[in-house]
């Protein structure tokens, strides 16, 4: 079903994860983690990246039994197998959900007595939810693979050898929910992981845009009630594990789409992909006669965009997307020519770049940095990515002149604007000053920005957030606070302003002693 947005933004919050002391941060429609090397911008990122996978990829969110909710659902039912749910408890699931049903069809506000039975369903799905071995493997595997690591206790900040501690939680503030929020919390060990979740009284069938539709499924459902007891409790069993993903899918919000990975270094990664894939077939037909061969895994992140790079051979032939408008902006106003991926005999991508005004192609890896910098990111807007969607892009000022890592930034903020959720980790000045422009911008009425660039590109305070890793010593790690704009620097201050002063202090020193010679 869809979902409507709760106000309350999700939080992240981790504990002596990789180079992480601790830190929280709230998901926004524009996110920017900023900061020094080395203080855990990617880990955050990529965290990030690696529960959007683990709670991610629901096709159609309005269809109960498309294959991500019955893949969810099957899990969660084998939880309720184990649980001895009593036949009495199977026939209260058959009267709250027709009770239920009647409410919805004749909105008013909620009974006493139906409030009680969603609160006695509510404790239902989230023991579900709690012993349900499933999450924890799944987000197990996938942060492990992500990462690139044997197991998740790798994963925590080294020196401290404890427990590194994920939450993600919410404060809902809808009419149909409570207002105590949620909490997922993952507990990171040597050991393993371990799991456990509070759970508000939710609304049974949550709130949607599309009450009728998200219906339909739900009756039919109520009437296999009226077959014999094998199928009720089947029947009671789907209703169960469907509000439970359902659940779990309204908490988590936005995590329950798909996520992309656009790694740092891109040109790098494009000059070695050939030879990197020529190496793998190579070498594959050779793995099983070497007994003493130990392979070297790659991170997930890594891994998942080579793999895109390669599909990007039969997704080309998908043209004219959402975000194709988007895509050829950033190719005329900052490439000055045209992107395009043409497929080979072995359906491997040969990605070109064509020059304003040329009338042959160039290899991309021939173009300069700033091309082989910014083609995946076309590429990927006008191929993979759709509205929903979050995009990970660790420095896009990779490459760029001042200039253009301005204008670039204006191109991210359209992407937000037309339903993009962008990630951004940076080390770059001009674009949070243009950030800052851009964020300002909102204050000052349309009629009135002639002669502003862009004047249709805004953003406000509310979708976007930046946060700055800062090393401390006290802490044994990086810890991570939220940055505001500060309207007298014109910026959202990280830390740049000290190295030009700095830098001046410098030059004034170095004058002075010449002077004095």
């Amino acid at each position: 079903m869809t979902n409507s947005s709760p106000a309350s933004p999700l939080e992240l919050s981790v504990t002596n994860f990789g180079p992480i002391a601790e830190g929280r941060i709230e998901l926004r429609p524009m996110t920017v983690f900023v900061g020094p090397s080395n203080t855990g911008k990617s880990y955050m990122a990529a965290l990030l990246y690696a529960l959007q996978r683990s709670f991610g990829g629901r096709v159609n969110n309005d269809d109960l039994f498309s294959l991500p909710n019955q893949i969810h659902r099957r899990r969660l039912m084998e939880t309720l197998q184990k649980l001895n749910v009593s036949d009495k408890e199977v026939v209260f699931i058959s009267h709250w959900l027709r009770e239920t049903i009647a409410h919805l069809e004749q909105p008013s506000e909620s009974s006493p007595s139906l409030l009680k039975m969603q609160e006695r369903i509510s404790k239902l799905v989230q023991s579900v939810i709690e012993k349900s071995e499933y999450m924890v493997d799944h987000l197990e595997r996938e942060l492990s693979r992500c990462f690139g690591v044997q197991t998740t206790g790798q994963l925590v900040l080294y020196p401290s050898e404890g427990e590194s501690s994920l939450t993600i939680s919410r404060k809902f503030s809808a009419k149909t929910r409570s207002a105590t929020g949620f909490h997922f919390g993952f507990n990171l060990t040597p050991n393993g992981p371990n799991f456990e979740a509070t759970f508000p009284v939710l609304d049974p069938l949550l709130a949607t845009d599309d009450l009728e539709g998200m219906l339909n499924p739900w009756r039919w459902l109520s009437t296999q009630f009226q077959h014999g007891e094998e199928h009720r409790r089947e029947s009671a069993f789907v209703a169960i594990s469907n509000l439970a993903v359902d659940s779990i899918f309204a908490a988590v919000e936005p995590l329950d789409s798909f996520a992309y990975y656009l790694p740092a270094d891109r040109g790098g990664i494009l000059h070695a992909h050939p030879v990197l894939v020529r190496a793998m077939i190579s070498g594959a037909s050779r793995t099983s006669f070497r007994t003493d061969s130990h392979g070297k895994s790659i991170s997930g992140v890594l891994a998942d965009f080579l793999e895109q790079l390669v599909a990007l051979s039969s997704a080309s032939q998908l043209v004219g997307g959402k975000c194709e408008k988007l895509a050829r902006s950033i190719e005329s106003r900052i490439l000055r020519g045209a992107v395009r991926v043409e497929d080979s005999e072995i359906e491997y991508p040969s990605i070109v770049y064509t020059p304003n005004g040329w009338e042959r192609d160039l290899p991309a890896l021939n173009a300069s940095s700033m091309v082989s910098e910014l083609a995946p990111v076309v590429l990927y807007l006008r191929h993979l990515v759709q509205p929903g969607n979050l995009l990970i892009i660790e420095e896009p000022e990779a490459h760029l002149h001042p200039e253009m890592q301005a204008k670039f930034t204006r191109f991210l903020v359209a992407a937000v604007q037309s339903g993009i959720r962008i990630l951004i980790t940076t080390h770059s000045e001009w674009i949070l000053e243009e950030l800052a422009n851009l964020v300002r911008l909102t204050e000052l009425p349309f009629e009135n920005r002639d002669g502003i660039e862009d004047p249709e590109i805004a953003l406000s305070p509310e979708q976007l957030g930046a946060w700055f890793f800062e090393p401390s010593k006290d802490a044994g790690g990086s810890v991570i606070r939220e940055i505001s704009l500060d309207e007298e620097s014109a910026t959202f201050p990280a830390g740049f302003g000290l190295v030009t002063e700095a830098l001046y202090n410098r030059w004034v020193e170095i004058s002075t002693r010449i002077q004095e010679e």
